[in-house]
């Protein structure tokens, strides 16, 4: 969710209570000032009937008891001094136009004139409360939706140009690449905030830039650096070996010496390709066809499987063509291709289907399946002495820098790799 539909929405949600509290002020108060008002003229009409007595209007008297808004009579001496002078109370009153009990603001009192006690009684009708409670609530509910609704009409005005420096900034953010060695153009705004926020980025972009460019040069050359005493140390040690005074004993530790140096030339190499991947190093501009580079690689390794007597079983229904670096091409299926031998059975089978949106490369093995932290570096199942516990993880750094998906299932007691994309590429 945007930032700006979740702030709508906090304010809307906050909104409602305060809306609901709001209808119930206005509620008490109208009906506060309702029968105030009421009383006010319940007693202006009391004061004018209390005239009309004292001047023994008899016709007014009449005018007002025959509005059936009125009564008067002559009370005796106990019963008036009984009654309080004055109440005020609410009540029902048949109303014969509308047919049913309304509610109405009732005045009792008693005036004394001339020795002669009279009750006056004086209603007026007023508001329903139930009918004002819907009209409140009605209105409440129609303020609302219009509340709701120009809050997205403002959410997309400030989306479109209030927000707009910020997302072209995200935009940039998102092309950024630290190998391409340029930083991206950030428009100046009129928000304190978003020139804040491009300003923290073009210095943490520059930074980055440097640090890449010095850990690209300092990989480099301390590859470059160890490769070579490495390849020193080899060709003295097989030196070595080639020598004829060599007892038993020597020649165990100088071959030991050798397949350990083999393992960090291997480790060294390993490395090396895993930072330049994750450095995006490597250009995606050539269409690669898999099931050509599979052919090669099984040329490759064509007496591995002849030594360990492995059938290869290749179904292909179409090709499967992904846009991507030739040689990281090779690398990973060489990987998969040395996993499935190196993990495989005696005397069993890798099974290759491919098609034009996946690619499976099976092989027997272990009943169990394999541990998905087997894609994290050094981190490996088998006991294998060749395995550096670095294949896997490469390959899941391939797959991710051209755009693959990379996953693993364990069916029928085959161990199952596959690569899937999510567009189709013809291959000529």
């Amino acid at each position: 969710m945007k930032l700006l539909a979740k702030t709508s929405l906090y304010y809307l949600i906050l909104s409602i209570p305060i809306l609901i509290l709001s209808g119930f002020i206005c509620f008490h108060i109208i009906t506060r000032e309702v029968r105030e008002s009421n009383n006010e003229l319940l007693l202006n009409r009391k004061e004018l009937i209390e005239n009309y007595l004292k001047e023994d209007d008899t016709i007014f008297l009449k005018i007002i008891t025959k509005s059936s808004e009125a009564t008067i009579k002559k009370m005796d001496k106990i019963n008036a001094l009984k009654t309080p002078a004055l109440i005020f109370s609410d009540t029902l009153i048949f109303d014969k136009k509308e047919n049913e009990l309304a509610e109405n603001r009732l005045l009792s009192s008693i005036f004394k004139v001339r020795n002669a006690n009279y009750s006056i009684k004086i209603w007026r009708s007023t508001l329903e409360y139930n009918e004002l409670f819907r009209g409140i609530f009605t209105s409440f509910v129609v303020l609302l939706i219009l509340l709701f609704v120009t809050y997205l009409i403002i959410n997309f005005w400030i989306s479109k140009t209030v927000w707009k420096p910020f997302y072209q900034t995200v935009s940039n953010l998102k092309k950024f690449r630290a190998s391409d060695n340029v930083i991206p153009h950030f428009t100046n705004t009129s928000v304190t905030e978003f020139d804040e926020l491009n300003l923290s980025l073009d210095i943490m972009m520059r930074k980055m830039i440097v640090d890449f460019n010095s850990q690209k040069k300092f990989t480099e050359n301390a590859s470059h650096e160890i490769q070579t005493p490495l390849a020193v140390i080899k060709s003295k040690i097989d030196l070595l070996i080639q020598s004829e005074n060599l007892k038993e004993n020597e020649m165990k530790l100088i071959v030991a010496i050798d397949y350990a140096c083999s393992k960090i030339i291997r480790l060294n190499k390993s490395f090396l390709l895993l930072t330049k991947i994750e450095n995006r190093q490597f250009n995606t501009t050539e269409i690669v066809s898999f099931e050509n580079t599979v052919d090669n690689s099984l040329v490759f390794f064509e007496e591995h499987i002849q030594a360990n007597k492995i059938e290869v079983i290749k179904n292909i229904e179409s090709d499967f063509c992904v846009l991507m670096n030739a040689d990281l091409c090779l690398v990973l299926v060489n990987n998969l291709l040395q996993n499935a031998i190196r993990h495989n059975i005696n005397s069993g089978n890798i099974e290759i289907f491919i098609t034009k949106k996946e690619i499976i490369i099976s092989n027997l093995g272990d009943d169990n399946p394999i541990d998905s932290q087997l894609f994290e570096r050094f981190h490996k199942n088998s006991t294998s002495q060749e395995s550096l516990g670095l294949g896997l993880s490469i390959v899941k750094e391939i797959a991710d820098v051209s755009g693959l998906g990379f996953n693993y299932k364990h069916t029928n007691g085959k161990h199952c790799f596959i690569l899937t994309k999510d567009y189709t590429i013809e291959f000529k």
